[in-house]
Parts: C-alpha cells; structure tokens; sequence
C-alpha cells in the first residue's frame, strides 16, 4: 500500500464538517503520515490543511515528546503560516509549554520579544502549563512583560490567563499583580482576569 499523502489527508478533511473534533478524527486515522507530509500540510495555503497539521503535531508529542516537534510548529508561527489565534490556543500549552517544565524558562520570555504577535501569544498561553503545575510566577512573570501592548491578539490571551493563574494557582498572586499592573490591561483583559474572584475584590479591582 503507497503512503498517505497529504493530499489524502486534506481530501479526507473536507469531507467533514471542518472544525476541531473532525481534525482529531481524520489525525487518529492517519497517524501514519510521514513528517514531510504533515509539513506540507503545515504550510498549505489552505486553513482546514494547517488546522489537521498542528493536531497532528499534538498528537505525535503526546505519543513521543519530542522538541523538534515544537521547533516545526514555531517555525510555522515565526513565519506567520499560522494565522489563526485558534490554533496558538489549541498547541501552545502542550508544545511550546510542557516541554519546558522543571528547565529553563528563558524560551518563554525569548518568544515574548518576537515582533509576530501570535508568537507572542504562544509564550502567553504556552504558561498555562505551569498554571497547571500550580505555578503563578512563570506567568505572571510572562504576562508582566506583555501588559501594556495593545493589540486584541496579545490581551485576549493576558485576560485569560491570568484567570486561570488565580483560579488554579494563587488567586493571593493575582490580585497583587493586577493591583500594580492591572491599570495597563484592556478593559476586556481586565473583566477577564477578574471573573473568578469574589464580587468585592473584582469590583475594586475593576474600578
């Protein structure tokens, strides 16, 4: 039998209803595809061909870590292939953040300077890792160092996160950190990264 291809693959694909759960299925069915492959379909011109390549990317890690897979996809990102927010969200944690749990943190705050901004989204959301570790220095440390940009791509990841820092790591950290810095957020970062906390605390902090 000849290799998939990934022509195969995107025809599959479109024979789908084209979101996330119809990528994880048609990656399951060909887990097999080479790496040469699942690059073309990294840097396919068309969305659903980029959306399958980045699951199948997570899928091979999760299998077998391995850091050239995160070099593939932040190559992609780098070189603004990747131009969907929704696909630094799907990866980041497990690619770019993961691999870097128990080391050096300096990757993180080297992809925070990047001038693509979903680069600069991937070091955000990549601390989400350690959030689950229950580690809130990584990214608020992270997070510090992007708070005053302005751009929507960058402060929708800032809000999120530092929700999640304070709902599973230390909601004492957030509230520190938003008192002195929370006055560069957006407005909607903001609202965001005071969800969680009691109505006294979000209402003075939001204020």
């Amino acid at each position: 039998m000849s290799p998939t291809t990934a022509e195969q693959v995107l025809a599959a694909f479109a024979r789908t209803p084209g979101d996330v759960a119809a990528a994880r299925r048609v990656a399951r069915q060909h887990r097999d595809l080479d790496a040469a492959e699942r690059s073309a379909l990294l840097w396919s011109e068309d969305p659903g061909a980029r959306l399958v390549a980045v699951v199948l990317l997570l899928q091979a890690a999760r299998e077998r870590p391995d850091p050239d897979l995160t070099d593939e996809f932040l190559a992609a990102l780098r070189a603004e292939r990747l131009d969907d927010p929704a696909l630094v969200d799907l990866a980041a944690e497990e690619l770019v953040g993961v691999p870097l749990l128990g080391g050096s943190t300096g990757p993180l705050f080297a992809l925070a300077k990047s001038d693509v901004a979903l680069v600069r989204r991937a070091a955000v959301v990549a601390t989400l890792a350690f959030v689950k570790q229950g580690d809130a220095e990584v990214p608020l440390a992270v997070v510090g160092r992007l708070v005053r940009e302005r751009g929507e791509t960058v402060q929708s990841a800032l809000g999120w996160v530092l929700r999640e820092t304070g709902k599973r790591a230390s909601e004492p950290a957030l509230v520190a950190f938003l008192e002195q810095q929370g006055r560069f957020l957006a407005r909607s970062a903001l609202e965001t990264a005071t969800e969680h906390l009691p109505p006294t605390e979000r209402d003075r902090l939001r204020s």
